[in-house]
């Protein structure tokens, strides 16, 4: 047991390999706030399949530079998405994530400075209360350490490249805006 308790102590002095992982910036932004900034001039995407229902599945690359938000949303409203999934793989610079705080009803968005593993993207893209598509996505990253973080993805820039795949649906989902709540929700009642 003493062995057991050395080699963790040892571990958590070295933090696991975490020397390259730094505390991430923090501040507290409204949902309002957490919209696509960036450019995204490298992307392309090749539609793979329409399906008899009119359900498209397209594959978007993101390439060294690109934002994450931007380029999703951008390829969004060009192929006029009412409704979709999507979900990516590769990897990102500086990512910023998101955790909704209830009762400042704001995410505290956390910034890491560095290289990332874009373990796991997913999310969707809907129509907000303004008729536009809307995405909205959760991360899973991976840090050189093998440890994992996430949140909401409100910021990140590929490095070197992104993979997204996404299905895209016929009929239109919208949200509402829920201010009490502090972001828009899905309102099924909607056709």
């Amino acid at each position: 047991m003493a062995a057991l308790t050395l080699v963790l102590t040892a571990l958590g002095s070295q933090g696991c390999g975490s020397s390259r992982h730094h505390a991430p910036d923090v501040r507290y932004i409204a949902a309002s706030e957490a919209k696509p900034h960036g450019e995204a001039p490298h992307a392309e995407f090749r539609l793979v399949s329409t399906e008899a229902d009119g359900t498209r599945n397209f594959v978007l690359v993101l390439g060294d530079g690109d934002e994450v938000a931007t380029a999703i949303n951008d390829f969004a409203r060009e192929q006029k998405i009412v409704d979709a999934r999507l979900q990516a793989i590769g990897a990102v610079r500086d990512p910023e994530v998101g955790w909704f705080d209830l009762e400042r009803k704001q995410y505290k968005a956390m910034t890491f400075r560095e290289q990332l593993e874009m373990l796991s993207l997913s999310g969707d893209i809907v129509l907000g209360p303004d008729g536009k598509p809307v995405v909205h996505m959760h991360a899973v990253l991976g840090t050189s350490s093998g440890r994992a973080l996430g949140g909401h993805l409100l910021h990140a820039i590929t490095s070197p490249t992104l993979e997204v795949y996404v299905t895209a649906f016929p009929e239109p989902v919208h949200k509402r805006a829920a201010p009490e709540k502090g972001v828009d929700l899905i309102d099924l009642s909607q056709h």
